[in-house]
């Protein structure tokens, strides 16, 4: 939706205690209600992250000691290489859908963040004297990380998450991959498989961190989980998104 049909939404700053009158305990409850939700939610997306990465690794352990077992009573024969043909493609299929779902929770817990963010502002707003106990940070107050030309994730930051951790080693078993493949199908496999294998690593680690930091930059926080905000639309009021961040 763009920025033109988005519905007006009243200025937080002209917000007091004697604009909420009798409404001001259920606010507060309303607040602290949702603060907590959210709280709990951003919890639930850092446990299923760390869940689908630890499943991912069991998963290529597992494979890898399956692979020094078979390479070892094989003694690297063609049904070695048959098993690898067969096992290292799904590894890397796992794989792919296991970043691409890290790269939504990273989403979703930049979102919540977000919007646990904006209800520390209300309550800032709400009762002014807080804020040194809030430990509040204005938007344009602090030079670099914190300030408005900074809004997202650097790069190395990127790397640092789980998401970052799981690119790199579907790289390597995608590269792998690429090589085994490379290998069997030509009469120099040693070469064959040494080129294919950096070419298949390097590109996939290029698409996976593009993908990251685009899926971040383009991401709108407001409907990363339009399940849990989107709500019907009263009678009289145009539809829309609430208050960009």
């Amino acid at each position: 939706m763009s920025e033109a049909t988005r519905p007006a939404q009243a200025d937080p700053s002209s917000l007091s205690l004697s604009d909420l009158g009798d409404r001001l305990q259920a606010a507060v409850a309303f607040g602290t209600t949702e603060h907590f939700t959210l709280q709990t939610a951003r919890s639930t997306t850092v446990a299923e992250a760390g869940g689908r990465a630890t499943s991912y690794l069991a998963a290529l352990s597992s494979t890898l000691v399956a692979l020094a077992l078979i390479g070892n009573m094989s003694g690297l024969s063609t049904a070695f290489y048959l098993f690898c043909s067969l096992l290292l493609p799904v590894l890397a299929f796992i794989g792919i859908v296991t970043f691409a779902r890290l790269v939504q929770s990273t989403n979703e817990d930049i979102a919540l963040a977000g919007r646990i963010a904006t209800l520390r502002s209300f309550y800032v707003e709400l009762v002014p004297e807080l804020e040194p106990y809030l430990d509040i940070v204005r938007r344009g107050s602090v030079p670099g990380s914190l300030s408005e030309e900074r809004e997202e994730p650097s790069k190395k930051q990127l790397l640092l998450t789980v998401a970052g951790m799981i690119a790199v080693v579907n790289s390597v078993v995608i590269g792998t991959t690429c090589g085994l493949f490379a290998g069997m199908v030509t009469s120099n496999p040693v070469v064959a498989s040494s080129i294919a294998g950096v070419i298949g690593a390097s590109t996939s680690l290029v698409a996976q961190f593009a993908h990251q930091l685009r899926g971040v930059r383009q991401h709108d926080g407001m409907v990363v989980d339009e399940f849990a905000v989107v709500v019907p639309t009263p009678a009289g009021k145009e539809a829309g998104y609430g208050p960009r961040h």
